[in-house]
């Protein structure tokens, strides 16, 4: 359960996404962030695994996430959430599929989660429910344009420059091996272009 701070804090985290019009958005809403519950997130842990088939929507208060795609036995980083940010599986949420990703705490987070039931319901009543899945698909398609700029950027030194300017504390939170995957260059590439820039 969440205190009135939190809430407050939700709803004004949420409201920096989502344009509302007239009262009765507003108090739909309020009632929609009163029904997110807060939980501790220690570093390691997951806000969803694999192949789950639950998903829930999770808006992060502090923390840096990871989202991995997994492929055989190895795994790739998709994308990083931080605080202000929303987290979700695409699969779950969107696509009412079976997650083909999971998202592990970088850090000791805390995170505010909507059940899925209530989204649901939510978007089964239309109005706020609608705007927040237009939001969420509009953030994923987002995320996914930048995320392919920046593997079209020319060389491994502006892509790692790149990432490190959203994320300025990546190379203390994620194995070089992870940053390197990410990035789209190898390792090797990579302690070059950090030594280019000052961060080796």
């Amino acid at each position: 359960m969440l205190t009135q701070e939190e809430v407050e804090r939700l709803h004004y985290g949420l409201l920096s996404h989502i344009q509302l019009q007239g009262d009765v958005e507003v108090q739909a809403l309020r009632e929609l962030s009163s029904k997110f519950t807060l939980r501790d997130v220690p570093a390691g842990h997951t806000l969803w695994d694999l192949n789950s088939d639950t998903g829930d929507l999770h808006f992060i208060f502090e923390g840096t996430f990871a989202e991995y795609l997994q492929r055989g036995t190895h795994s790739f980083i998709l994308r990083f959430s931080r605080p202000g940010k929303f987290a979700f599986s695409e699969d779950l949420l969107l696509y009412s599929k079976r997650s083909d990703t999971y998202s592990k705490a970088l850090s000791h987070s805390k995170v505010a989660s909507l059940p899925s039931v209530h989204f649901q319901n939510a978007l089964r009543q239309g109005g706020l429910g609608a705007k927040l899945m237009e939001v969420l698909i509009n953030l994923s398609m987002t995320e996914y344009r930048n995320t392919t700029y920046e593997m079209l950027q020319t060389s491994g030194t502006n892509r790692i420059h790149a990432a490190l300017e959203q994320f300025s504390d990546l190379l203390h939170l994620i194995p070089r091996r992870e940053l390197a995957d990410y990035i789209g260059i190898s390792r090797a590439s990579l302690f070059r272009s950090l030594k280019e820039i000052g961060h080796e």
